[in-house]
């Protein structure tokens, strides 16, 4: 029997554990730091008070608990070389390279692969921190809409659609002025965006499929960008022509250009996509499953999750199976999130709905009870023959919370049907 340890302590890592937790050949999962609400269900889920960013420590920890498997799940530790470190050490682990997560934590770095590679990308154009004027001067030039990017690691928080020039100005200030940042500035693609995802080794790609999440606050997609507000899988419209178009377009030529590169990329590439009357285009990559898109994907994977991850780093050949279902999930969070989200609010969780929870921002403990303690607490899913069926499902559950000072949205599900 095996034992697993999840690095990261949000709804991502929660859905990554139970996947594990459910696999006949795993003894034990470990989630460092993970959360109290993880071990509310499943008893063979562990937090281990190691925080991500304590790479020494994580990996004493490995040796000395005889753990056979490391899966990484938020970026920071990425960006700081844990799977480097943990290499060093011959010590099984899950997750791209310092030099090639720069795909996600790099957007300058991310395009410029693109353009060797000839993958369909957004025009655009980079600014460094000191020439704010100078992107002001081209935001103004290439008129509304467009999109802003802030370079680096922003927790989902570095994009901006301004929809005023007011707007636009003030959001390069901040970015470039205040936070010293390099910003990205492109066009706005229309079409359908989804989320694609894959484990990739080299040459060697398992595709997991597919998601659309909510990034706005609020209903109608208004709002600030959050980490996400909600998601459902699979993309219904999503078919097997589509995937080899993904597949050939993107992924392969992505995965080869790394090699050619020489910064192979290993772990999970999450391959943001719009679909647009010319095919698909890359909006950007991130080099770690989404949150919350792995809430409602892994739900749905018949196969046995340790397999699938052994089939990755062995680059052994492997079926993927899905249900024949949709997962939707909707995010509590608490009141003013994303900007200043109110903590410490008690938490009632209904017996009945606790199976289908996904723990995030909580603190506390089983016996004395939950509170808040980020932006995004908890999230709810369900399955369903139809996106509907799941959709109904979720939010007569989001009905049985009686929580003061917290808000979701009631549109998941709805506004993604393909435009182009």
């Amino acid at each position: 029997m095996k034992n697993v340890l999840i690095i990261g302590s949000g709804g991502r890592e929660h859905a990554l554990a139970l996947a594990f937790a459910r696999s006949p050949q795993v003894q034990q999962v470990y989630v460092a730091p993970g959360n109290p609400g993880m071990v509310l269900t499943n008893h063979n889920i562990e937090c281990v008070n190691i925080p991500v960013t304590e790479i020494e420590r994580l990996a004493e920890f490995v040796e000395s608990s005889a753990i056979d498997l490391t899966f990484v799940g938020p970026e920071q530790p990425l960006e700081l070389g844990i799977v480097d470190y943990f290499i060093s050490l011959n010590l099984p682990i899950i997750g791209p390279t310092k030099t090639a997560a720069r795909l996600e934590n790099s957007k300058n770095f991310a395009k410029d692969i693109m353009s060797l590679a000839k993958v369909n990308t957004a025009k655009h154009r980079f600014f460094k921190a000191g020439e704010c004027l100078e992107a002001i001067e081209y935001a103004e030039a290439l008129g509304l809409p467009f999109v802003i990017k802030a370079d680096g690691l922003m927790s989902g928080k570095g994009v901006v659609i301004p929809e005023t020039m007011e707007e636009a100005v003030s959001s390069l200030e901040l970015m470039m002025d205040k936070n010293n940042k390099e910003v990205l500035i492109e066009e706005f693609l229309t079409g359908t965006e989804f989320s694609h995802f894959s484990l990739v080794n080299g040459d060697h790609i398992i595709s997991l499929g597919t998601a659309c999440d909510y990034k706005r606050a609020f209903d109608n997609d208004l709002g600030l960008n959050t980490g996400g507000m909600g998601s459902f899988a699979p993309v219904p419209w999503f078919d097997e022509e589509a995937e080899h178009r993904v597949l050939t377009e993107i992924v392969h030529p992505i995965a080869n250009q790394m090699i050619e590169n020489e910064t192979p990329f290993t772990g999970i590439l999450y391959t943001g996509i719009i679909w647009t009357s010319e095919g698909p285009k890359v909006i950007e990559f991130n080099t770690r499953l989404g949150d919350p898109e792995t809430q409602v994907l892994l739900t749905l994977l018949e196969n046995d999750f340790y397999e699938v991850a052994q089939a990755h780093l062995e680059q052994s050949p492997i079926d993927i199976r899905f249900k024949k279902q949709f997962n939707l999930g909707v995010v509590l969070a608490a009141e003013g999130y994303p900007s200043l989200p109110k903590a410490n609010i008690p938490l009632n969780i209904p017996k009945t709905i606790e199976d289908n929870v996904y723990f995030a921002g909580v603190d506390g403990s089983p016996e004395k009870g939950l509170q808040s303690s980020g932006g995004r607490i908890l999230m709810v899913t369900s399955s369903g023959d139809t996106i509907e069926e799941a959709r109904e499902k979720v939010y007569n559950d989001m009905k049985q919370f009686d929580i003061q000072d917290t808000f979701y949205r009631t549109d998941i599900g709805l506004h993604r049907n393909k435009e182009a």
